[in-house]
């Protein structure tokens, strides 16, 4: 008797089909609890793609309106109103830059610049900056 049961425990090491195939199936339950995750961390990268495009575009016309001359004519002339550019994915963005009343005397002037998606419209990315310029 007591050797049919130590042949009977031998039989049964390793694993089984059974044993692999409720493995495969747990498995393919987290892969499917995972997915909606994968997707959106997918989504926010194709949307942060465009958010620093749009940043870059906007610090380029910052920092050609601050390499400009002192001249109020110099700063306003510098960048051009509206400019359009298209980012890696495809998205069109739109750069304005406006520019405040240029001071009687010497002081400053604000310089702002916002990125809008051309698509959608929405606001991506608006800086504002004073600018040292004299009339």
């Amino acid at each position: 008797m007591r050797e049919r049961t130590q042949h009977s425990w031998r039989d049964d090491e390793g694993f089984g089909l059974v044993e692999a195939v409720v493995a495969l199936f747990v498995l393919a339950i987290l892969s499917v609890a995972l997915l909606p995750l994968l997707i959106q961390a997918l989504q926010i990268s194709a949307e942060n793609t465009t958010r620093a495009t749009a940043t870059q575009l906007v610090n380029q016309q910052m920092e050609l309106v601050q390499a400009a001359g002192p001249a109020c004519s110099d700063v306003t002339t510098s960048v051009l109103a509206v400019t359009e550019r298209t980012d890696p994915r495809g998205v069109t963005i739109r750069v304005q830059t406006t520019f405040g009343t240029c001071p009687v005397a010497a002081g400053t002037m604000s310089v702002r610049a916002i990125a809008t998606r051309l698509d959608t419209g929405a606001e991506l990315v608006r800086a504002d900056t004073l600018v040292f310029v004299v009339p």
